[in-house]
């Protein structure tokens, strides 16, 4: 790995990652801090949720429990726009930040140094890693910051630390896929447009499948359907055989994503 370059990565990219590290804690922060009004209105909520069509409830993640304590309330939305927001940032960042010397015509500059294409592969992944991990800690943090702050009972900080390891996993897997990407689409000046496809459609078709017993399949197909963030769940606890096996592919992505770039024409 080259230290330099690491550091140079992580320079490039620290205005992007403030900005969605902010969007998301400041996300985090405002739903916790809305629990205590929307546990004042619980019993309305609750037979409101029952006069919804169970199917649409089931889609969504919310059901009467949703409100009977703040990780309840919490996982609803952690599960749907807090990993669908840092998803889209580690997805895009992946995309990006190996094929970033390709779209901005400075490949020829950088290969022609004593860099192999292993050491720049490495230094730039090990970039993403930190960058994905600095804006999931800090995400975390300020979760149990506002769990703190904004719940009057104990919380059940094992529960939480469940839910986030699920997070965890699910973020990962979405940067190896943007990796993957990089290697097979032109470079271009963003790839937001497929990324958010991408994290929103796993989201979706995890939602639609979870709807009816007669789509129940399409959810096979999303990464979400094998980490719950269903808190109320009395059997709810780490998922160590999905969560091992979404790494074991996503690391199979990294590899293959490896062998592709060592053979790749990269044009300057």
């Amino acid at each position: 790995m080259n230290n330099n370059l690491f550091t140079k990565e992580l320079k490039r990219n620290r205005k992007n990652l403030t900005i969605w590290s902010t969007i998301t804690v400041g996300f985090t922060f405002m739903i916790l801090s809305i629990y205590p009004f929307m546990q004042e209105m619980g019993q309305d909520l609750t037979v409101m949720m029952d006069k919804m069509p169970a199917e649409l409830s089931k889609a969504m993640g919310m059901d009467s429990q949703t409100w009977s304590s703040i990780l309840g309330f919490y996982s609803t939305y952690y599960g749907i726009y807090i990993i669908v927001l840092i998803g889209i940032f580690s997805t895009s960042t992946a995309a990006t930040i190996i094929s970033k010397e390709e779209k901005d015509g400075t490949s020829e500059f950088l290969l022609t140094k004593p860099l192999s294409r292993k050491s720049i592969f490495v230094s730039k992944l090990a970039s993403l890693s930190i960058l994905v991990l600095i804006i999931y800690l800090l995400q975390s943090i300020f979760a149990g910051i506002g769990m703190s702050l904004f719940n009057d009972m104990e919380t059940d900080w094992s529960t939480l630390f469940v839910m986030h390891i699920h997070g965890l996993v699910l973020i990962l897997f979405f940067s190896c896929i943007g990796v993957l990407i990089s290697m097979f689409v032109k470079p271009k000046k963003n790839f937001m447009g497929m990324v958010v496809g991408i994290v929103f459609g796993s989201y979706f078709l995890d939602a639609i499948g979870k709807a009816t017993e007669a789509t129940n399949w399409i959810s096979y197909i999303s990464p979400f359907h094998y980490l719950s963030f269903s808190v109320n769940d009395p059997d709810f606890q780490v998922n160590y055989l999905s969560a091992l096996v979404l790494l074991l592919i996503g690391a199979a992505m990294l590899v293959f994503s490896y062998t592709v770039y060592k053979k790749k024409d990269i044009g300057a």
